[in-house]
């Protein structure tokens, strides 16, 4: 056993004797307020709250320089701290962009102790402030606040200790429902699943000949902890959904956490307790931007992206789910485990994100790595005249993987925007649990995951000529696919190291028995 956790990074199990489920819940606002929308804030929310980032907040997901003006609803950390003989886990879900895992690693040393495993995931929220740099006033100028990531990281250590302070013995449960007719499907690109495919790689249309290549994940996944006592009384329900949470779209200015805030307030209208939103496979432009909805099937279609749009197709994830649960009691004593590899070494194949670490506008102080030592230095590795480029050297970025069990329900925490193919793939292999969670963005934000063999690599040949302006002189041009999906990732190396990482991990959760 202990050659298998050494080998393995970390794996920790009570298959044998699962203990008693205790179960603490938490939430600490992370809503960013500057001086200048000190008074915005308390005018929306009727209460004050301490400045806790410069002006002006930048807005993340969309370009650069759009300043937020106001606030529709509070941004949160929400948690819940699991504890039962096989461990204790915390999940902490953040209402961002992203979060990388240089500042979780500064929020697990805060923590200490408390927990055995921590898994912070971001929503991927478009709608809040930028927390990773790239979406500042200008490309070539951070759109982050430091003393704003000390805010959060204190919010995460702060979330996990509340949690841990009021543990309750409880029961969980868990079910998997389908997102089939959250949309009309009457739109081109809407198949019906409250979800759309909004980028099609080469080869999808094989897959999926009937959508014309679109590929979506419908599967929604709820977890929901309640008090072991008679009433039963609902702790926390988590919900689980692969889609970005960017219905305002780039015109929006009011700082929100888009539709998952609807889909929590109906939640705990109907339950009571903390709702927690974490978002799945949302890789490939997995969004809401191409389907139509109606409030009840007559009427007609909502206006997209508009708050309106927001609140009713977040209040029909909700009911979905709320349709899904029944009445059992849960499951006392489940199995509690988990697996993780840390680090995991990728390969940095993309000389945007080299560039924009050499400049400080990327990174956060997160640094890359040769031979698995810490590399900041920085070069002008391009043929003229592209030598005054500067790059990133360091060979590697370094990211994490995991997985683990909660009863029937199984957690597969990646880095990544996840190609919902692969999520499919991944939920195949988790064959000892039957739901199963993919939790996106989960302890880092590295960019896109798709299979190496759909990987256009045009932008990277290119990258010189892009950088420097006159993408037209590149030999590929006008074949270039310079698309976020192939831009904003890591390389055509990155499935191969995170798959090869986690796959085993899944295995040793499979290994596990109710």
């Amino acid at each position: 056993m202990l050659l298998l956790l050494l080998a393995c990074g970390w794996f920790n199990t009570a298959s044998a004797a699962p203990g008693d489920l205790s179960v603490g819940v938490c939430k600490q606002e992370i809503t960013p307020v500057s001086a200048s929308l000190a008074q915005a804030y308390r005018d929306r929310f009727g209460e004050a709250m301490p400045v806790n980032h410069s002006d002006p907040i930048y807005m993340a997901g969309f370009g650069n320089g759009r300043q937020a003006t106001g606030y529709n609803d509070r941004l949160w950390a929400r948690g819940v701290v699991i504890d039962g003989r096989g461990g204790r886990i915390a999940l902490v879900a953040l209402d961002l962009i992203g979060y990388f895992n240089n500042q979780i690693e500064i929020a697990r040393e805060m923590v200490g102790d408390d927990v055995d495993y921590l898994i912070v995931q971001s929503s991927h929220s478009h709608e809040g402030p930028d927390t990773l740099g790239i979406w500042g006033p200008d490309q070539l100028t951070t759109g982050v606040d430091a003393g704003y990531l000390d805010f959060v990281n204190d919010a995460i250590a702060d979330c996990v200790a509340d949690a841990s302070a009021n543990m309750r013995p409880a029961r969980v449960k868990s079910v998997t429902t389908s997102s089939a007719g959250l949309s009309t499907g009457m739109r081109a690109n809407d198949d019906g699943y409250g979800v759309a495919d909004q980028t099609v790689l080469e080869g999808d249309d094989i897959l999926s000949p009937e959508t014309n290549g679109r590929i979506v994940d419908p599967n929604l996944v709820v977890l929901q902890f309640t008090e072991r006592k008679r009433d039963r009384e609902v702790l926390a329900t988590i919900v689980n959904f692969g889609s970005h949470p960017e219905v305002l779209w780039s015109q929006n200015t009011v700082l929100t956490s888009d539709f998952p805030h609807y889909v929590r307030e109906r939640l705990e209208q109907e339950y009571g307790g903390t709702a927690i939103w974490v978002s799945g496979a949302l890789g490939v432009l997995q969004g809401p931007d191409r389907i139509d909805i109606t409030e009840d099937g007559v009427n007609p279609v909502l206006p997209r992206r508009s708050f309106q749009f927001a609140e009713v197709h977040g209040k029909q994830l909700a009911e979905r789910a709320i349709s899904a649960l029944d009445n059992k009691p849960g499951h006392p004593a489940p199995v509690v485990a988990f697996a993780r590899e840390n680090p995991v070494p990728v390969k940095l194949d993309n000389s945007f994100f080299r560039f924009f670490f050499a400049i400080g506008v990327l990174g956060n102080g997160r640094t890359l790595y040769t031979n698995g030592a810490q590399d900041t230095s920085v070069g002008f590795p391009f043929p003229a005249p592209f030598d005054v480029i500067p790059q990133a050297l360091g060979e590697d970025l370094q990211t994490e993987v995991g997985a683990a069990r909660i009863g029937d329900a199984g957690l597969i925490v990646v880095p990544t925007e996840l190609d919902p193919q692969i999520g499919m793939k991944y939920r195949a292999a988790m064959t000892g649990v039957r739901d199963k969670l993919i939790v996106g963005l989960g302890n880092d934000h590295i960019g896109y995951q798709v299979l190496e063999s759909k990987f256009d690599q045009s932008c990277s040949i290119c990258a010189p000529f892009v950088l420097g302006g006159v993408p037209q002189f590149c030999p590929l041009y006008p074949d270039i696919d310079c698309s976020t999906v192939f831009q904003n990732n890591v390389g055509p190396g990155l499935d191969p190291a995170i798959s090869g990482a986690l796959m085993p991990l899944i295995e040793q959760i499979n290994q596990t028995r109710p």
